[in-house]
């Protein structure tokens, strides 16, 4: 069989991102002006995606270095410097040898950190150490155009002193250091950007990745299909009407299809009702663990949303044991975790489209 022309396993190369031009134009734009981005949407949104794609663009335009740094589950100074030592060693060509040659003069050795961190009774001080290393970059960005990526950046605010730190370094190179903050915590990106009391209140541009559009859904769809010698036929508006935008659910599900449309079929209405429940059937057991995860009315609220929209709905009878500061206390954390995102001021939807099917099935 062809290989799919739907990947939804991880980030996907920065030459295969579709679907985002507008998203991807504007961030270059801000990176050419030299405004660091602090970019935000749930998981599985495409956000590292958008970036990988956005950096490949950019360094067509104006050649440029990234640095990027992963701090998922970020859990210490010492976690951190290991991994902003991977990211200046992972660099190349000239970017390279500029860290090496400043790395040198400052006596900073890349690489080893992590190996001697872990050893035994290591006495290296983790937190000098990254104050090291991010001076390495700061001064590397003084001499070749380099953009640092940190990529769920939400999760420093869990490591005291942290966001701090980093401030103290980036805040007086924002005009030679390219930035990209990503993080797939909604709330706690706008709190990190937008509280006066945090480190970096008011230094970056917020954006929102929004959903994909209906019509980059259905060209992506319709495209994958015809570049593999198949044909869409309905499979289309089915992903657009059930994955409601979701890039990692679209991908999914015109997935799911594809691989039962023989080549040089078109995909029909049973192939649609075949690749639903086979994806249904998929990811039941790990949104049943995640809905067991749930705690205090925050199930309810999301049974609630899924079937009404509203989170305070009359109609709901088993919201009727339930206060009017537990809801909103359950919606305020289902919010923060990600689970459900505002469509608008005092509306709210569920993030993943096959999370809340599944509520309204599980649910009825």
């Amino acid at each position: 069989m062809d290989e799919t022309p739907f990947p939804h396993y991880g980030p996907l190369e920065a030459q295969g991102v579709t679907g985002r031009e507008e998203e991807a134009a504007d961030l270059i734009g801000r990176l050419l002006e030299r405004r660091p981005v602090a970019l935000v949407g749930p998981r599985r949104y495409g956000k590292t995606s958008l970036v990988r794609h956005a950096l490949w663009r950019l360094d067509e335009v104006q050649p440029t270095s990234a640095v990027w740094v992963d701090l998922y589950g970020v859990t210490s100074a010492a976690d951190l410097a290991v991994r902003l030592d991977q990211a200046l060693v992972a660099a190349r060509g000239r970017m390279r040898e500029v860290l090496d040659t400043i790395a040198g003069g400052l006596s900073v050795q890349l690489g080893v950190l992590g190996v001697e961190l872990r050893r035994p009774g290591a006495g290296r001080d983790p937190v000098a150490a990254l104050h090291g290393l991010l001076d390495v970059l700061v001064r590397a960005a003084g001499r070749e155009r380099v953009v640092l990526a940190l990529d769920e950046f939400a999760d420093v605010a869990d490591v005291a002193g942290l966001e701090a730190l980093l401030r103290t370094h980036l805040q007086h190179h924002y005009r030679d250091l390219g930035i990209v903050f990503a993080g797939s915590r909604p709330s706690m990106m706008r709190t990190i950007f937008g509280d006066r009391d945090r480190p970096f209140f008011a230094q970056a541009d917020l954006v929102e990745v929004p959903p994909l559009s209906q019509a980059a859904v259905t060209a992506l769809v319709h495209d994958g299909f015809a570049a593999t010698g198949r044909t869409a036929g309905p499979v289309a508006m089915r992903v657009v009407t059930v994955a409601q935008g979701h890039p990692q659910r679209s991908m999914l599900l015109a997935d799911a299809a594809w691989r039962r449309t023989p080549e040089g079929t078109e995909a029909t209405d049973e192939v649609w009702e075949a690749a639903i429940a086979a994806v249904r059937q998929a990811t039941a057991g790990a949104l049943s663990a995640l809905y067991s995860e749930l705690s205090g009315a925050q199930g309810p609220v999301l049974r609630a949303v899924a079937r009404t929209g509203s989170p305070f709905a009359a109609t709901e009878a088993r919201f009727h044991d339930l206060s009017k500061s537990s809801i909103s206390a359950a919606r305020d954390a289902l919010l923060r975790d990600g689970h459900l995102t505002r469509t608008d001021e005092t509306k709210v939807a569920i993030v993943d489209p096959l999370f809340a099917d599944w509520l309204r099935r599980s649910f009825p």
